[in-house]
Order: C-alpha cells, then sequence, then structure tokens
C-alpha cells in the first residue's frame, strides 16, 4: 500500500506534469499562430492570450519600438480595458529592457526604483511580480519588450518568476520576433505596393488628361467652323469625365439667354432647339456667377432646371458644370460646360473630375476666343477682297467702255454705211468683251476653275487680239506681233485673250509709270508639244521687292489705280489649262512667258469642258 506522503507526492508530480503538458500544447499554438498570419494586430492578440497561459502570469503587454518617435508602445494589452501606453525608451523596467537589451526579473516591483506605478494608480491594478525580456530579431536588433506580471501560484510555490520562466519567456520573446518581423515586411511591402497601384492609377489618370488635352488641342487646330469645333471637344471631355452627356451653353450677347450651341449623349438633338434664360438653372447660375459647380442630386437643388429635363425625356441625377469665359472683340463672352450623370450608374463626380473639367473648359474658352477672332478676321478680309474685287473690275471696265464711247460719237457722224457697219461692230466686240471680263472676275473671286476647250487658227486669234489691244491701249504703247506658228492650237479663247489683256494693261501701265511710250512684243512659237507665247516690253522692269509675290492676288507696287487682281488671273488661267507662267525681268526688258500644252496629234477633239 501507498502512504499518505507518497500519494501526495505522485499528485503533486501528476500536477507538474499535466502543468508542463499544458506549456507544451501552448508552446505549439505559439509555433502555429506565429505561421497563421501575418496581420500584426490579429497576431499580437493571439501571441499575448497564450504566452500568459504558458507563462501562467495574470497579465501579459507586449511593447512594440516605434523607431520615428524612439517610444514604446502596447499594441495589445490584456484585461478588462484596450488602453494605448506609451513609454519613452530608458523609462520603467520595460523601458530600461529596451535601452539595455536585458531581461529583467523583479520579485517586487514596488522595490525597484525603475519601476513606474502611475499606471496602477490609474487603473487601481497592483503589480508585484515582474518579468521582462527583449524581442530581437536575428541581427540581434530590438524589435520590443514582452513583460508578464504577477506569477500565478497555488499557495505552495513563490508567487514570483523563476529562472526556467525567464528562459522560457526569452525563447518565446524569440519566436514573437521572427513572426513580427515577417508581419512588418509584408505590411511594407503590401504598402509599398498600394502606394504603386495608386501611383500607377494617377498616373493613368493623368496620362488620360493629357489624351485629352492634346485630342482638344488638335480638334482647336483643325476645325474649320466653331461648331465643329465645339461639338468635337465636347465629345472629348465627356469622355475625360466619363459622364454620360454633356452640352455647351453660349449666352447671347444682347439678352444673355444661354443657347445649347452643342450637344452630345442624351437627347443631343432636341437640347439644341432650346435655350434657358439668364441666371436660371444650375448653368445659368454657373454662367452668371462665374462658379463652378458639383451636384450630386440634381433634384434636391432648387436651381435644377426641371421643365428642360421633363421637354427633352431627360432627367439627369448628377451634373457638373464650369464656366466659360472669353473675350469677343470689346465685350466679355460666357457660357458653360455641362456636364451630366457619371456612368456606370451609382456614382457621383468628385473633385477631379472638377479639375479636369475646368481645365478643359479654359481650353474650350481659348478655343471659342480664338475661333471667333479668326471668324471675324475672315469677314473682314472677305469684305476687303470684295472691295478689291470690285476695284479690279471697275478699273477693267474703263477701257472698253472708253473704246465704246468713242466708236458711238464717231458712229453718230459717220455717214458711209460700210464705216458705219464695222463701227457697230467693233462697238458690239466691246460690249461682248465687258461681259467677258465682268464673268471672268466673278468667276475668279467664286473660285470657278471651269474651261471651254476649243479648236483655235492661231492667226485670226491674234491678229484680233492685236487689233483690240491697239485700239485699247494705242495711247499708251505700241504692240507688235510675230507669229511664229501660224497653226491650230487648243485652248479656251476666252480666257487666254482675258489673261493676254491683263499682261499687255500691265505693261501699259509700267511704261506710262516710267514716262515714255513704250512697245510690247506678243511672239508667238511652238516648243515640243506646247504653245508659247511670250509678252514682251521695255519698261522699267518688275521690282525685286514684289517679284516672289507678283501672280499674288492684290500684290501691287506705285499703281495709284492698280489692285494686283490681273496677273493672279492670268497665273490661274494657265493652271487651269494645266500650263506654267514664268517672268524675267531687269530694267528696260521685262518677258512674261506662257506656256500651254497641246494634244500630241492633230486630231479636232471639238468642245469639251474640263474643271478643276
Amino acid at each position: 500500500m501507498t502512504s499518505g506522503a507518497d500519494s501526495d507526492d505522485l499528485e503533486a508530480l501528476r500536477q507538474e506534469v499535466e502543468r508542463e503538458r499544458k506549456k507544451l500544447r501552448a508552446l505549439q499554438e505559439i509555433g502555429g499562430l506565429l505561421g497563421s498570419t501575418l496581420d500584426l494586430n490579429e497576431l499580437l492578440s493571439l501571441v499575448v492570450e497564450r504566452i500568459s497561459e504558458v507563462m501562467e502570469a495574470d497579465r501579459t503587454t507586449l511593447y512594440l519600438l516605434d523607431d520615428d518617435s524612439g517610444e514604446l508602445w502596447s499594441k495589445v494589452a490584456q484585461g478588462e480595458t484596450m488602453q494605448e501606453i506609451r513609454l519613452p525608451v530608458g523609462s520603467g523596467l520595460a523601458g530600461t529592457v529596451a535601452k539595455t537589451g536585458k531581461s529583467l526579473n523583479v520579485k517586487d516591483a514596488y522595490q525597484d526604483v525603475r519601476f513606474d506605478a502611475e499606471w496602477d494608480r490609474r487603473t487601481g491594478y497592483r503589480t508585484r511580480s515582474t518579468l521582462c525580456v527583449p524581442m530581437k530579431n536575428q541581427h540581434g536588433r530590438t524589435l520590443g519588450v514582452v513583460q508578464v506580471l504577477n506569477k500565478k501560484t497555488d499557495g505552495s510555490e513563490p508567487t514570483y518568476f523563476s529562472a526556467k520562466d525567464e528562459a522560457l519567456l526569452s525563447a518565446l520573446a524569440a519566436q514573437a520576433a521572427v513572426g513580427i518581423e515577417n508581419s512588418k515586411l509584408f505590411l511594407s511591402i503590401v504598402g509599398k505596393n498600394i502606394e504603386l497601384l495608386e501611383a500607377q492609377k494617377q498616373l493613368r489618370r493623368k496620362i488620360q488628361e493629357l489624351d485629352v488635352l492634346f485630342e482638344i488641342a488638335q480638334v482647336s487646330a483643325t476645325a474649320m467652323e466653331l461648331d465643329e469645333l465645339l461639338q468635337g471637344v465636347l465629345a472629348r471631355a465627356m469622355r475625360a469625365v466619363d459622364a454620360e452627356a454633356a452640352s455647351i451653353l453660349i449666352a447671347d450677347e444682347i439678352t444673355g439667354n444661354l443657347h445649347f450651341r452643342a450637344a452630345v449623349g442624351g437627347e443631343a438633338e432636341q437640347v439644341k432647339t432650346l435655350h434657358i434664360e439668364a441666371g436660371h438653372g444650375i448653368c445659368g447660375w454657373v454662367a452668371k456667377h462665374n462658379k463652378p459647380q458639383v451636384v450630386n442630386d440634381a433634384d434636391a437643388d432648387e436651381r435644377h432646371n426641371r421643365e428642360v429635363s421633363d421637354e427633352v425625356g431627360y432627367h439627369p441625377s448628377n451634373v457638373l458644370c464650369v464656366p466659360l469665359r472669353w473675350t469677343d472683340g470689346d465685350r466679355l463672352g460666357m457660357g458653360a460646360l455641362e456636364l451630366l450623370n457619371k456612368a456606370g450608374g451609382g456614382e457621383a463626380f468628385n473633385d477631379v473630375d472638377l479639375k479636369l473639367a475646368t481645365v478643359i473648359a479654359g481650353h474650350i474658352s481659348t478655343a471659342i476666343e480664338q475661333a471667333r477672332t479668326r471668324e471675324r478676321r475672315e469677314q473682314e478680309e472677305r469684305l476687303s477682297a470684295l472691295g478689291q474685287v470690285l476695284s479690279s473690275l471697275l478699273h477693267d471696265l474703263r477701257t472698253p467702255m472708253t473704246i465704246i464711247s468713242g466708236y458711238t460719237r464717231l458712229l453718230q457722224k459717220e455717214a458711209d454705211a460700210e464705216e458705219r457697219q464695222a463701227m457697230a461692230e467693233t462697238i458690239l466686240r466691246q460690249v461682248a468683251t465687258l461681259n467677258a471680263m465682268t464673268k471672268e472676275t466673278l468667276a475668279f473671286a467664286r473660285g470657278d476653275r471651269k474651261l471651254l476647250v476649243r479648236k483655235v487658227y492661231l492667226y485670226k486669234f491674234f491678229d484680233e487680239l492685236v487689233e483690240n489691244l491697239r485700239h485699247s491701249l494705242g495711247e499708251k504703247i505700241d504692240v507688235h506681233l510675230e507669229l511664229g506658228d501660224r497653226g491650230v492650237a487648243h485652248f479656251d479663247e476666252g480666257k487666254i485673250q482675258r489673261a493676254a489683256h491683263n499682261l499687255a494693261r500691265n505693261a501699259a501701265e509700267a511704261c506710262a509709270d516710267a514716262d515714255k511710250r513704250g512697245t510690247l512684243t506678243i511672239r508667238v512659237g511652238r516648243e515640243d508639244d506646247q504653245l508659247v507665247i511670250r509678252f514682251i516690253d521695255d519698261g522699267p522692269g518688275v521690282p525685286e521687292a514684289i517679284r516672289e509675290r507678283l501672280f499674288d492676288s492684290f500684290a501691287t507696287h506705285g499703281k495709284a489705280e492698280g489692285t494686283g487682281l490681273g496677273l493672279a488671273i492670268v497665273r490661274q488661267v494657265v493652271e487651269d489649262h494645266g500650263g506654267s507662267v514664268s517672268v524675267s525681268s531687269e530694267p528696260g526688258h521685262t518677258e512674261f512667258i506662257l506656256r500651254l500644252p497641246q494634244p500630241a496629234n492633230d486630231v479636232e477633239p471639238g468642245e469639251s469642258e474640263a474643271a478643276e
């Protein structure tokens, strides 16, 4: 039989074995926990519970070292309350361990001068035995401190931590350090990835914004009409902020009412027929006050114009509206860019959308200002060109009108019937010339490039041309003809005659400006498959200042009544025939050379029209 003492020893041994078994299970659990999660909060919460169990401690506090502040702070504290504890390194028992990197095993905390009892006074907790060990990584760097308080006992053992407990807690702290280091590394990688993803997202957004602004700049540069420009810009603005519909409204300069100048998405065609009274609606308010607005609940905004929504059958929930401002001559133009309903549903316009829309609105305002300036300048140029064309036409009409007037007076006095008939035919030819000159000038102004190519007998054409030139220019210049080819050619007879009159009159005016009676020689020949017509005068020559732009419209130099349109017509006529015109000039000798391509054979093509 077993004595009572032996039974007590056996029971004590059994309890000791059971405690060690619990410690072993707890240690196994701690090892498993350290490898089960990389979430730092979850890791520390689980670890301190198991450490208290293994160490048979009343409470466990795990401090982490904050490298930035140089403080210890408890990430997880076991007990009824969860409060953050911060300790400067070197302060208190845990702070001392963090500073020295060495363990502290204190049997009675209140007997140690390093103990700070402030926390006990604030919480009512009574600290007795304390064991603090450092947590170090594989490089020996201190990451924090594990502190266990008040060793639990059944009353048969001392109430403080033993050397064995210190060794065990050091081993547990080393394990915890590995888990904490891995968790921090993981969190650092996750944080970097999040930063990288955010940077990539922002970069994609910036690239998208730059693409949109580049497209807007391209549209602004290539669009010929303001409406085309606004429609193209608007489509890109809508895509940039991911809106379902968009419109550009421009205020009437008299009434101030906003008109939908461009619209995309929604009921665009119906919207373009409407207008909004000045200051009404969200866009009217924005245009008037020059302040952007983001309204993500349109129905709740008292400024929202529900009548327009009802009329077109489109009800926006999100509205992003930014003002447009530009200078139009001597007045300030205004309007608004309106973007409706964030695509995808359920989303709302944000500050990023607002900033991008504001930048786009600035480009739209600049584009409108440039378009208005261009339209105004083109209108002024058209009016100026029209005036110059009319001036040129009136100038050209004077010569045949003078001939008609002179022959009309002679006709009244002439008794001979044949002479009267000849004079009448001359008058009729000049009237036909007037009609042809008028049509030719107007055709040039309109850009009409049609030709009526005929078979022309050169001797007859140039004989009549020289006779007319002598009648019209006889007082200013002597006209001579050198007809090296008396055969046939193919060209528009009326247009070539018009070009010849312009060149002859140009030579006569140049000689008249030099206060001398000049000589004009018309020399006709053929080179290869080209009819070559040369107009040679002995005037002062073409000034160097205008030689390169001689054939441009309205290029003139020193002529009181000149318009500079004649030579531009000459070039157009020759080029419409597929030919070329050139000039060589020096004082006393100026030569204009017209080259007109001719068919390779003599087969008569008949009458035809060719249009460029």
